[in-house]
Parts: structure tokens; sequence; C-alpha cells
């Protein structure tokens, strides 16, 4: 009995596609999503041995007196260069100051009453005598003029901005405004009185020659130093500057113009826009000692992660607690040895200060 030949049922191609899409394809892309990861977590998100952070030049200004912050028109965001005049400090002890001027005119007074009578072929001399106390004495009430006048134009400035701002009156304004051009005028006063009386001792002392024998008098020497003393003084009251010491913007300011602060406060902070180095934090238990001159790559945390070779420059000798910033997700305390690393000069990274970075020390 003669088997019979079945022909084989054609499969059609639908059926096949689909036997090679349900059991061939989830392998190949289930291969090649492997091999994706595999690539990607060794050459772009592996663990980074250390985090670090940007570090720029930071530097905070604080008061060198107490006294009242004048001349100071800075804010936030502002860019100021390295040896910039950011603003004064004035001595907020006026009274002490116009105490001590008084000390002195007391002193000069006293010198004009204790002279004794001389010859009348010595008259030139008191002559001369008498110009330089009227000096000093002119040269006392120009200081306290000018004590005034610097008092007056920082009130002048901060009225100024409040009629701006129409925070007071015109009539508020005005009345500061007479006060400040009537010592402007005492000033100019006491300049000219003291130029007449500098002119008027130059000819006496060219005339008689008694500039050459001024040491030798006890009343002129004595006058000498009250005018020295006095110099000295105003040397040491006069508004003090305070200038940028670095070039960068200004980050923060906690005292503006016309505020009182007092010796040591904070005024303003700048911080520099360019990066110096890098500091990163070697996290306990250490699976590397870092040395100096061992190789590290710094990967950024930017959009298109940028990374490029350096080097340690100079390990931490204490191992710090790390800012919130720099610990791990869910970590409370984390401490770590600091390590500073060069920045690489010849790539362009477009690092900003305080920006933070992956760090991964080379075996």
């Amino acid at each position: 009995m003669k088997e019979k030949k079945f022909e084989p049922i054609p499969i059609p191609w639908e059926q096949r596609l689909r036997e090679l899409r349900v059991r061939v394809l989830p392998i190949i892309v289930f291969l090649c999503v492997g091999a994706a990861v595999i690539y990607l977590w060794r050459d772009t998100t592996s663990h980074p041995t250390l985090i670090g952070q940007v570090v720029g030049e930071r530097s905070a200004i604080s008061s060198p007196v107490d006294g009242t912050i004048i001349n100071f028109y800075y804010e936030p965001f502002d860019e100021v260069n390295q040896g910039e005049l950011l603003g004064q400090v004035f001595p907020r002890d006026s009274v002490f100051l116009q105490s001590q001027l008084n000390l002195i005119r007391a002193e000069i007074e006293r010198i004009e009453q204790t002279r004794e009578p001389v010859l009348a072929e010595q008259r030139v001399r008191l002559d001369l005598e008498d110009l330089k106390i009227s000096q000093m004495e002119t040269r006392i009430s120009l200081a306290q003029a000018r004590l005034q006048q610097q008092q007056a134009e920082s009130e002048f400035e901060r009225f100024e901005n409040l009629r701006n701002r129409e925070l007071i009156s015109e009539q508020r304004f005005d009345s500061v405004q007479t006060k400040l051009e009537l010592f402007n005028v005492q000033v100019r006063e006491y300049q000219n009185m003291l130029e007449y009386y500098s002119d008027r001792i130059r000819e006496i002392e060219d005339y008689t020659s008694y500039g050459d024998r001024a040491d030798r008098n006890p009343v002129l020497a004595a006058i000498k130093v009250q005018e020295q003393q006095m110099e000295a003084i105003l040397a040491e009251f006069g508004p003090t500057p305070f200038y940028a010491p670095i070039s960068g913007v200004i980050s923060s300011v906690q005292n503006a113009g016309g505020e009182f602060v007092s010796r040591g406060d904070s005024l303003l902070v700048i911080e520099s826009r360019e990066p110096t180095h890098i500091v990163g934090y070697v996290r306990q238990p250490f699976t590397q000692t870092p040395e100096v001159g061992m190789n590290v790559q710094v990967r950024t945390r930017k959009a298109n992660r940028t990374f490029f070779d350096s080097k340690i420059e100079e390990v931490g000798g204490h191992v710090r607690l790390l800012r919130r910033n720099l610990q791990r997700p869910g970590a409370i305390f984390e401490s770590g040895l600091p390590i500073k690393i060069a920045m690489a000069d010849s790539i362009n990274l477009n690092l900003m200060p305080g920006e933070l970075v992956d760090i991964v020390l080379s075996p």
C-alpha cells in the first residue's frame, strides 16, 4: 500500500514576519540595549570617585573703622576692577574730634597769654607770632568747617535720594541744601583767610630771616608742635576709603551708603568670574590615597558632558565635614580629605566658580 504524500502547507509571509517579530526581534533589541547600557555606564555614567567644586577668587570687604558709609553707590551684580575706589567710611566720633580741636585751640590761647614781655625791637617777632597763632586758629576753624561740610554733604546726598523718590518735602530738602551751601561758604572764607596769613608770614620770614631761626624760638616751636598734632588728628579722623581688592562682580551688599557700621562689619562681597582651581573631597573610607601629582579625570555636569585630564596640585592635611551640596543624596554627615586640582588651560571649559564636577582618580 503506497503511502500518501502530503504537500506541506505553505506559511504566509505575514505569519513568518510575525514569528520573527515575536521571537527573534526582542532578543536582538535586548542585546543592543544591553550593549548600549554597558557602553554608557563604562564611558559616561560610571560612578565617580569623588565630587568637586570649581573655585574662584572671592573677597569680603569689611569696615576699617566705626562710622558712616559715604560715596558708595554700588549694587549687586555691578562689575568692579581691582584697585577701584568703592566708597568711604566717615568716622562717627565727630564729638571727640571737635574736643581735640578745641583742646589745641585752648593750647594756642595759652601760648599767646603766657608770652613774656619783650623789647620793642622784638615787636616784629611778636607780629610774626600773632600771625602764626591766627593762622593756627584759622586752620582749626577750617578743619571744623570741613568736618561739618562733609557731614552736610553726606546728609544732602541722602535727602536728595529721598526727594527723588518723593519721600520728603521740598521744604525739608531746601533747608538741607541751604545748610550745605552755608558750610561751603565758611570753608571758602577760612581758606581765603588762611592764604592771607600764609602770604603775610612768608613776607615777614623772607624780610627778617626769622624762618631760619624759628626752631630757636620756643613760642614758634610750641606752635609748630600743635600744628603737627592737629595734622595727625585730622589724618586719623578723615574719611577712610576702601578699594576693590580683586576684579569681579559684587555678589552681595550688606550695608549701603548712609548706614552706620562698626569696625569689622561686612560691607560687600566681590566674586571673580574666572575659576582658579577645583577642590575635591575624597570620602572615607579611602579606596585610594590621593597624592600630589596623581592624574585625575574631571567630568563636568553640563548637558554636553566634557571630560578633561588634570593633576592633583595639593593635598589637605585634615579630613573635613562636607557641605550639604557636596554630600551624596540621603547622607546626613559625610567627611572627606580635600585636594586641590589644577584647571586645564588648553581646553575651553566655560566653567563658572561654584559649579559642581565629578572627579575620578586614575589608578
